[in-house]
């Protein structure tokens, strides 16, 4: 996998030398991508790339890396579908530019934050952006204190306003609902 990261990033830099296939899924779980491999990943996704589905789980992308992909996720040659960011870094704090992103993208259906501390503020966040945009997300997966009643309030909020989003309560297994691999085969 870190063979493919590296040569993502050659052909993203020289673009005349190299010939892209078709890349409809990238699983890169676990593989050390850092923020600089964000940015790449971004430019890709940037230039009406064929990739759809997308997994940096485990990867400690930080916000950084998160606002890279999230650059790439407000333009509108970015045709992914789902971005798996299990256990990468996410802070409250960077909720922030991932709620802006998904204001702005038409093509996101599944995003999965499990595992990723965001806290009530950064729920809040993305849950405030969620209810008042015309989103195309249909599954969000979040690291939540479903006890806590300030969160199940938004939540519920949120399931009003778009009842066709369904937000799953992260599990501590990763492996429990996890995309694999014949999910990137189409």
């Amino acid at each position: 996998s870190i063979v493919l990261g590296v040569s993502i990033s050659s052909q993203i830099s020289k673009p005349k030398r190299c010939m892209l296939v078709p890349l409809k899924g990238c699983l890169l779980w676990y593989c050390s991508i850092s923020s600089n491999g964000c940015h790449h990943l971004s430019t890709l996704l940037q230039q009406n790339s064929s990739l759809t589905h997308l997994d940096l789980g485990l990867n400690h992308i930080g916000i950084t890396g998160l606002k890279f992909l999230c650059e790439a996720l407000k333009k509108p040659m970015c045709n992914l579908k789902c971005l798996w960011l299990w256990g990468c870094a996410i802070t409250p704090f960077s909720c922030e530019i991932l709620a802006s992103a998904l204001g702005n993208n038409r093509s996101l259906i599944s995003l999965d934050l499990g595992q990723n501390s965001l806290g009530y503020s950064g729920v809040k966040m993305l849950c405030n952006t969620l209810k008042l945009q015309n989103s195309s997300l249909r599954t969000l997966r979040l690291r939540i204190d479903e006890s806590d009643p300030r969160i199940q309030k938004l939540l519920k909020e949120v399931q009003e306003s778009d009842p066709q989003l369904t937000i799953e309560s992260d599990k501590q297994d990763p492996n429990n609902n996890r995309p694999s691999s014949h999910d990137f085969i189409f």
